[in-house]
């Protein structure tokens, strides 16, 4: 870690003290600390694979979490091959 990246560590563990997890998750997007476009592209991806899990078939429930989250098939489809391109890194 760089000296900033520690400075920043420090900062968000004294301001997380003492709060719970979805308190902590709270702030981290009010306050900007979370990625927007990430997030949206976890969730996306999230849904896809609980509905492949559940027996849909991968094209279908890109379809279906396209719909959930008002965007088109590719942005569904996108975020759910980046999100597990990322992930095997």
């Amino acid at each position: 870690m760089t000296k900033i990246e520690k400075k920043l560590a420090e900062i968000i563990l004294r301001k997380i003290e003492g709060l719970s997890a979805g308190q902590i998750a709270e702030m981290m997007v009010c306050e900007g600390w979370a990625d927007r476009k990430i997030c949206e592209r976890m969730a996306i991806c999230e849904e896809i694979a609980e509905l492949e899990k559940n027996g849909m078939p991968r094209c279908e429930a890109m379809e279906v979490a396209a719909r959930k989250f008002c965007c088109s098939y590719e942005k569904a489809r996108d975020s759910f091959y980046k999100t597990i391109k990322n992930h095997r890194k």
